[in-house]
Parts: C-alpha cells; sequence; structure tokens
C-alpha cells in the first residue's frame, strides 16, 4: 500500500510539473509572437519611409508612378530598376545594352572576393551603363540607410555584378551559345537560368512600360526580350 502510495504521488507531482512546463511554453510562444509583431511592424514603418523617401507613396500612403511600376517588377530588385527607368538610364542604350544592364539585377550567384569580374574589365559600351546602376544602388542604400533599415550600403551597391554582361551582350548579337560560353567561367546551366530569369524581367519590364505610357521603352524592353529568347537557352529539352 505504501509503495502505491508513493507511486500515486509521483504521478502527480509529474502531472503538475507538466501543466507548469505546458504553462510556461504558451506564455513563450505568445511573447515570441508578440516580439515577432513588434519587429514587423517597426521593418514595415521603415520600409514605408524608404517608399516615401523614394516617391513611390506620398505621404498618405498612396501608390504613384514609380510605385504602380514596381509592383509590376517581381524577378529583381524592383527598386533598383525602377529608379533606372526614372533617371532615364534605359533612353540612350540600345537592346543589347540594355539586356546586358538588366542582367547584373538577376545574376545572383556568389563567388570569391577575387572571382567576380570588375567594373574596369567592361568594354566602355558596358562600363558606361554600369556606373548609372551603381548611382541608383547607392541612393537606395543610403535611403534605406538613413530610414534605419540595417544595410552596408557598399555591399548593396557591389551585390549587382557584372559577370554575365559580356555574356548577354554576345547573346543578344546573335552569337552561338558554344561561343558564348567562352566568355564566362560559369556552368551552362548557371548562363541559361540567368538568361530565362532576364528575359522574364524583360518581360515584366515591357508590361510596366506600358502601363505608363511609355511606348518607346515598352518597345526596347520587348525587343531586347526577343533577342534573349532564342535557341537552346528556350529549349523544350536540353537534349535536342
Amino acid at each position: 500500500m505504501q509503495w502505491k502510495r508513493s507511486a500515486r504521488r509521483e504521478q502527480w507531482n509529474s502531472l503538475r510539473r507538466k501543466d507548469a512546463l505546458s504553462e510556461q511554453c504558451l506564455f513563450l510562444e505568445r511573447q515570441i509572437r508578440s516580439s515577432r509583431a513588434l519587429v514587423m511592424k517597426d521593418t514595415l514603418r521603415k520600409m514605408k519611409r524608404v517608399l516615401r523617401r523614394l516617391d513611390y507613396v506620398d505621404e498618405r500612403g498612396v501608390v504613384q508612378l514609380k510605385g504602380r511600376v514596381a509592383c509590376e517588377v517581381n524577378t529583381a530588385d524592383e527598386l533598383l530598376v525602377t529608379e533606372l527607368i526614372f533617371a532615364g538610364a534605359f533612353n540612350e542604350l540600345d537592346e543589347a545594352q540594355v539586356a546586358s544592364l538588366l542582367s547584373c539585377a538577376v545574376f545572383g550567384e556568389r563567388g570569391g572576393a577575387d572571382d567576380g569580374m570588375e567594373d574596369a574589365e567592361l568594354p566602355p559600351r558596358l562600363a558606361a551603363p554600369v556606373r548609372a546602376l551603381r548611382e541608383a544602388a547607392r541612393r537606395i542604400g543610403q535611403v534605406s540607410s538613413e530610414s534605419l533599415i540595417e544595410i552596408d550600403v557598399e555591399e548593396y551597391v557591389k551585390s549587382f555584378r557584372v559577370d554575365m554582361m559580356p555574356v548577354v551582350d554576345a547573346w543578344a548579337a546573335g552569337k552561338k551559345f558554344k561561343d558564348v560560353m567562352l566568355l564566362t567561367k560559369l556552368f551552362e546551366g548557371s548562363v541559361i537560368r540567368v538568361i530565362r530569369r532576364l528575359e522574364e524581367l524583360l518581360r515584366q519590364l515591357a508590361e510596366a512600360a506600358r502601363s505608363v505610357g511609355e511606348e518607346a521603352l515598352e518597345a526596347k524592353f520587348k525587343g531586347a526580350s526577343g533577342k534573349m529568347r532564342r535557341d537552346i537557352v528556350f529549349a523544350a529539352s536540353l537534349y535536342v
């Protein structure tokens, strides 16, 4: 009998400990959800501040023209490509230059510090547009930093790599895929993925330009998209 009473007492104590731990878990879960909500609200406030500073929304939060363009983009940094459009960065470029410049926005592979191509290695026809991209990226980074978003401005600017620019320029010129691959150390699959993603971005930007009445820019983006969409890169199967 003494053993049974001791066993029941131990079971009762275990049950109480379990209940106490369950209550503690529920309390901590509520605290976590509350903390996440506060962080999200704070982050959203900072992001809204960036959008206001860059004129994507007005003081009342109403979406402006730049905001309408940015809403059409989901394959690249929408702020960067929108800033390039409104800065007139594409106006004087030909279709191959447009595609080459936008490759910086969709090329996401990261190598070592010495693996990437430097801006200075680019031919003049490609190097000049990159300067506009760097300026736009730096402005976005600085506004974000001033809005208290944690960001390393220079790292953000450098994150848009130029490695694919000569490749895309050659592809837009109609060169064969095997010849294009001589211009890069990237794997064939990586090149194909970037060009396909770039073509999607160009189609989105053509739609964005159309939505705001920029017919010339729409035609240029469509033309650049057409230069990307050919040959083995867009074959239904690579075994052709």
